[in-house]
């Protein structure tokens, strides 16, 4: 290797292999470890590309990992140990109630557990050769141009009538709505451009370089979610699955009885989606690139006569290659930089990457603009300039973990106490069966299929998801050799998810002297009994397909092999929220929507309480967690909202 390419010492590196082979031991059911594979030097490799500081942080927990156990007996460095003590070691915190010490292991077990499937004796053991269902030659879609460091550079001063910050779900609908009114349109992404050629290469590069703080955004609590977010010019549309579902009507009717949101039910909003999905192109996934995954699912649905149907998405010509969490390398998926982005482009507005939002301005009760840091490319890390924007509107859409820490960071719209607070996460957890035969879940779509048997009665919403193997390896409640007998059998598993429309919430909050947020959120006793229930259905769903196992990560249930060992599953009493694996992709609520000032963050036209001229456009704008996967209605809000900011502009 070259010494570029070092990122770790000599003793980092004997210190970080103790860690991998102890998560990833060699031999069992499927042969190749951790010592196997070049793990190490595709983690330096991946790593040299990014930023010093979190090489540092990782370098730094390596460290202090390998020290720590000299705290207890033998008083030896963790890297010093048996194997076998490192194992026990690793799989005691692992399945253990400490969170700090958990939180570490999850940490070392994402980033080796990424790299050991990145490799390709592993890749070609499992049968994970990144094959697409559907062998046609993809075309390509539109291409952006955005402006960034080094041609953006020094102190600039622009001037527009509407300054976007973020270009995810709400701020591309923005951008778009107003510049094709005629508006001069700016768009400011901290995140850098990306396009089909990027999304081809290894899935383990792109999580590391599209996804925010590099897949490590996680909520702390009972018990802590990792929350996938990217960072991007498209923002988390470029890596979510694209399902698109219109806003329930229920859901709707609530937050008009509760929270006072007239003119947003389901007959007012109906031309606004109506609108969305035209530009999404979204349609049911073709039968024909649903994948194995979806087929077994549908065959155990149908035995026991329940309803289920193909997901909705935004797609144009997908052939089913099953990562689009990792990009979309066909152009297929419509996230923001192929559909609404490529309109605000051609109708006048300026996309701007690398460039991150610090300074509101602000004038008496008025909006003046934004300014932001220009940033370099991440592995040359500091601010190349400085970019001010004085703009008549200015419309925040940083998504509802960081609009809120935006606003606090310039004490704006904190009247109502409510900013940051009322965070909804939609968690949701996964379950995977055993089958005789072997399915190769991953090939096909990546969200295909859905089941609404308990959403009216338990706010619980079943979809079929394929897991990209290192994705799977990353989630599996497994380490050690439990991991590798995992690793044998998931060419034969299928899988589903499930999401519980949470009635607890939690909090943004700020660190002093940092940027980034702090997610705080417990899952409450109430929405685990759902969420058991749940996986209930579930594993009855995969039995009646025929299914030999059904693996749902309870403690002291972790394998099922028949219907009949599924009424302890409803037996909720005897799992604790903190026994649950969960992940969330839905981060809602935390500027809410409503007509009163002093409970609300945002009124019923988008702009803060208080503020004139400044909009919130993004998932922080909802009540409630709306049930459903959010994209499209936060979509059809930003739709209306932009309405209002060009008829107010235009008189």
């Amino acid at each position: 290797m070259s010494r570029e390419k070092k990122v770790f010492s000599v003793a980092e590196r004997a210190a970080l292999q103790s860690i991998a082979e102890a998560l990833i031991p060699k031999g069992g059911p499927f042969e190749p470890g951790a010592c196997d594979v070049d793990l190490i030097g595709t983690l330096e490799r991946e790593l040299e590309g990014l930023e010093p500081a979190f090489r540092e942080q990782v370098r730094w927990l390596i460290r202090v990992w390998d020290w720590a156990h000299m705290l207890k007996p033998p008083f030896s460095r963790f890297s010093s140990l048996p194997l076998e003590e490192r194992v026990r070691r690793v799989q005691e915190i692992y399945h253990s109630n400490r969170l700090l010490p958990r939180v570490v292991v999850e940490a070392f077990k994402q980033l080796c557990g990424f790299a050991y499937a990145a490799t390709p004796p592993v890749a070609e053991a499992l049968g994970a050769h990144g094959d697409c269902l559907d062998a046609t030659q993809p075309t390509t879609g539109p291409r952006l141009h955005p402006l960034k460091y080094p041609e953006l550079h020094g102190d600039v001063d622009l001037s527009c009538d509407v300054c976007v910050v973020g270009s995810g779900a709400g701020g591309a609908v923005v951008a778009a709505e107003c510049a094709q009114a005629g508006l001069r349109v700016i768009v400011l992404e901290e995140g850098d451009y990306y396009t089909s050629e990027e999304f081809r290469e290894p899935p383990f590069r792109r999580m590391l370089r599209m996804y925010r703080d590099h897949g490590g955004v996680a909520a702390l609590g009972r018990p802590p979610i990792p929350i996938p977010l990217g960072k991007a010019v498209g923002g988390t549309t470029v890596i979510n699955s694209g399902t698109c579902f219109r806003a329930p009507g229920p859901v709707l009717s609530a937050w008009e009885r509760q929270f006072g949101l007239e003119g947003f039910d389901e007959e007012t909003l109906a031309p606004y989606f109506d609108r969305v999905e035209k530009v999404l192109h979204v349609k049911p996934v073709p039968r024909e690139i649903i994948g194995s995954n979806a087929e077994v699912f549908e065959r155990g649905v149908r035995a026991l006569g329940l309803h289920g149907a193909p997901l909705r998405r935004n797609i144009e010509g997908c052939r089913g290659c099953g990562v689009c969490v990792f990009g979309c390398p066909s152009d297929a998926k419509q996230a923001m930089h192929l559909s609404y982005l490529p309109l605000a482009e051609q109708a006048g507005a300026v996309i701007y990457a690398r460039c991150e939002a610090r300074n509101i301005m602000i004038e008496g009760r008025r909006v003046r603009g934004v300014e932001a840091a220009i940033l370099g490319p991440d592995k040359e890390p500091g601010s190349r300039g400085r970019l001010r924007v004085r703009a008549d509107r200015v419309v925040l859409a940083c998504g509802a973990l960081h609009t809120p820490l935006l606003l606090r960071k310039n004490r704006v719209g904190l009247g109502s106490g409510q900013v940051g607070k009322n965070l909804a996460l939609h968690p949701a957890l996964g379950i995977s069966a055993t089958f005789k035969e072997p399915l190769y879940h991953w090939r096909g779509t990546l969200q295909s299929y859905y089941v609404d048997q308990l959403h009216l009665s338990d706010g619980v919403m079943i979809e079929v998801t394929t897991i990209h193997p290192a994705m799977a390896l990353s989630a599996a409640k497994a380490v050690g050799p439990e991991l590798k007998h995992f690793l044998a059998d998931l060419p034969f598993r299928a899988s589903a998810g499930l999401f519980v429309s949470d009635t607890c919430t939690g909090e943004i909050a700020a660190l002093p002297g940092f940027r980034r947020s702090l997610v705080l959120y417990n899952l409450s006793r109430f929405d685990a009994a759902r969420l058991l229930r749940g996986m209930s259905l579930v594993a009855e769903i995969f039995f009646a397909a025929g299914a030999i196992a059904v693996h749902t990560n309870l403690p002291g249930l972790e394998r099922v092999t028949s219907p009949a060992e599924l009424k302890d599953l409803k037996n909720a009493p005897r799992w604790q929220p903190g026994d649950l694996h969960l992940a969330a992709f839905h981060p809602v609520g935390t500027c809410r929507m409503g007509p009163d000032p002093a409970n609300s963050v945002v009124g019923l036209n988008g702009q803060v309480h208080g503020v004139e001229g400044l909009y919130v456009a993004d998932a922080s704008l909802f009540p409630t967690c709306v049930g459903v996967n959010p994209q499209e209605t936060i979509m059809a809000l930003a739709t209306k909202i932009s309405e209002g900011i060009v008829g107010r502009l235009a008189r």
